[in-house]
């Protein structure tokens, strides 16, 4: 499967990415587009779809049908129905939408590549996490991945820990303090979600639109930090 989908990823120079984002390795960066697209969708759902999100959609979705369909599996094509439907006012069935969480799934196994992506992880979990928040804020408990040792199959709070250990060292070297801000606030209320609940522990959790918007500019730093980091040999 990965072989395939590196012949599918043989568009060096041709992504149309934004300039905060022409570091990351193809692989990466379209794992961080199918998940967003996603988490968009489900904003979408939730809050009204507005010009900037639409936007936003639409740019994640242009990227990923830049690749070959035996990586994207049908993938955008069902988000941009779904889009259809949300448009003319047919709101998508939790049904529908855990649908779209499997199909996204077999995207994000297609094009992980634990070795090679292991310098940019952190974006990878910043984008599932904050994913899983919004999913279980708007719909429900998505449906569950086998377990294994990736990061899509990978229990939720083990998960959360793992960001947390490696943000802390990469903060810890960084003079940024928006993104030391960024991440307690996150850690704070991704903390706060149960696995295996609909609920959080306080009760007073973040609404999840803050949650989205922060993880998606904490994702977007971490996007222009990891690759200068680990430059391309």
């Amino acid at each position: 499967m990965i072989r395939t989908m590196t012949r599918s990823l043989a568009l060096a120079g041709c992504l149309l990415t934004l300039p905060t984002q022409a570091a990351l390795p193809d692989n990466v960066l379209l794992q961080r587009e199918a998940m967003r697209s996603l988490t968009l969708m489900l904003q979408a759902q939730g809050e009204g779809m507005h010009a900037r999100q639409r936007q936003a959609l639409q740019d994640s979705i242009s990227q990923l049908q830049l690749t070959g369909p035996a990586a994207t599996h049908g993938y955008p094509q069902a988000i941009m129905s779904t889009l259809d439907s949300h448009d003319a006012g047919q709101q998508p069935s939790a049904g529908q939408m855990d649908a779209l969480y499997r199909q996204l799934l077999a995207v994000i196994e297609a094009l992980h590549q634990p070795d090679a992506d292991a310098p940019y992880l952190s974006v990878l979990l910043t984008e599932y996490l904050t994913l899983r928040y919004a999913f279980a804020s708007y719909i429900g408990l998505p449906a569950s991945a086998e377990l294994g040792s990736h990061y899509y199959q990978t229990d939720y709070s083990e998960l959360l820990e793992r960001l947390d250990d490696q943000l802390t060292r990469l903060l810890a070297a960084n003079q940024d303090n928006s993104l030391s801000a960024r991440w307690a606030m996150l850690h704070h209320a991704l903390s706060d979600m149960h696995e295996g609940w609909t609920r959080t522990r306080s009760g007073k959790s973040f609404a999840p639109i803050v949650v989205i918007l922060n993880g998606r500019a904490l994702s977007d730093q971490l996007s222009t930090l990891l690759p200068a980091a680990h430059p391309a040999p």
